[in-house]
């Protein structure tokens, strides 16, 4: 065997195909890695610490594949067209590999064409990215009130949360909003689903409340979560 020193090219070299074969194994091991998403926000603050709560996790699992981050979470305090617009003028800055961008967004008081069609102009995109609507008819309360119940008939934001508040001390801006609800995921997606799937297809976004689409987000999400 011969003590030459190994050149420092063959060095990097040796480090590089390990460093290959190591995340091969990983990824045997883990499965399909989730491809890079870019999820803006409505509101600033519950929104994005709930999603945030399956981003970190995700993140952290496929850390060894990537120097960025492949879940990126970012809310903007705007709403429907203006939250599209956002979301197309930041996503090669903040999330450049960006494979889907997800837009979530109330109905809120906003006009029903501004709600309507942020949903078709979204889905209309010819890009290299695709983007997708996680859109609550009227606020995302439903979604998670959807955690604990079924809910079929149209009520006021401020009932969604005397009934949150009751199943859960519910209250904006929660840190631990996450961890409350996750247990429940499951069960809030096929209510959502079933829900969803009680109108005709094809109704407008704004002829369908209660409705949301948040169960698609984090359906998708929940596919990647360490279990």
């Amino acid at each position: 065997m011969s003590n030459k020193p190994e050149k420092k090219g063959d060095v990097r070299q040796r480090l590089r195909k390990a460093d290959a074969k190591m995340k091969k194994r990983k990824k045997a091991v883990i499965g399909t890695l989730p491809p890079f998403m870019y999820i803006v926000t409505e509101g600033t603050v519950t929104e994005v610490t709930y999603i945030e709560g399956f981003a970190k996790n995700i993140n952290m699992r496929y850390g060894a594949f990537s120097t960025r981050d492949r879940i990126v979470v970012k809310g903007f305090g705007k709403s429907c067209l203006t939250l599209l617009e956002e979301a197309e003028r930041t996503v090669g800055k903040v999330c450049p590999k960006a494979e889907v961008v997800w837009l979530v967004y109330d109905k809120d008081d906003f006009p029903k064409d501004a709600f309507d069609n942020t949903q078709f102009s979204a889905e209309s995109r010819r890009d290299t990215r695709k983007y997708r609507v996680a859109w609550s008819n009227e606020s995302i309360e439903l979604w998670f009130l959807l955690h604990f119940q079924e809910m079929k008939s149209e009520v006021s934001r401020k009932q969604y949360i005397k009934l949150l508040e009751a199943y859960c001390d519910y209250r904006k801006n929660d840190p631990e909003l996450f961890e409350k609800l996750y247990p429940r995921t499951e069960e809030a997606i096929n209510r959502a689903d079933k829900l969803f799937h009680s109108y005709e297809k094809n109704t407008a976004p704004s002829a369908m409340c209660p409705a949301t689409r948040m169960h698609e987000l984090v359906k998708d999400l929940m596919g990647y979560m360490r279990k």
